[in-house]
């Protein structure tokens, strides 16, 4: 199973959309109402493109990160792509509520969170990049 989430209309085809507008049936829901109607280890991707900096910051982001850690399989792997805080595409969107920064992603894979401790469940990075001066890739797997 490959999981977007926020996919809105532009879904992959093969993949289930968790969107609280375009998801069908019990997918039809907001990313951080878990738990998600799947069970543990059993969804090979995950996908959030543009749909994170919707998520408020705190407890609400760290429960998805923890819930799609729970629903992937082994070797499964979590895509998020967001706009970098400071840019105008991170701060123009009026339904923005949480900004992302490189160093967001640090805190899920343990770099900056080290001593202390927030529930998050830690992630291996694969991949951090910026394409175009403003967008932000991470590609993680659960630890």
């Amino acid at each position: 199973m490959h999981l977007e989430i926020g996919g809105g209309n532009l879904v992959r085809e093969g993949w289930i959309n968790l969107d609280s507008r375009n998801g069908e049936g019990q997918w039809q829901r907001c990313a951080q109402q878990t738990p998600w109607p799947t069970g543990e280890g059993t969804v090979e991707s995950i996908r959030a493109s543009h749909v994170m900096e919707h998520i408020p910051a705190g407890q609400e982001r760290i429960d998805v990160m923890n819930e799609a850690h729970r629903v992937l399989k082994p070797g499964g792997t979590f895509e998020i792509i967001v706009p970098l805080a400071g840019t105008w595409q991170a701060i123009a969107d009026p339904t923005h509520v949480s900004f992302w920064c490189m160093e967001s992603f640090r805190y899920f894979d343990g770099l900056h969170s080290a001593d202390a401790d927030y529930g998050i469940k830690l992630w291996e990075t694969v991949e951090l990049y910026v394409a175009g001066g403003w967008e932000g890739h991470w590609l993680g797997r659960p630890r």
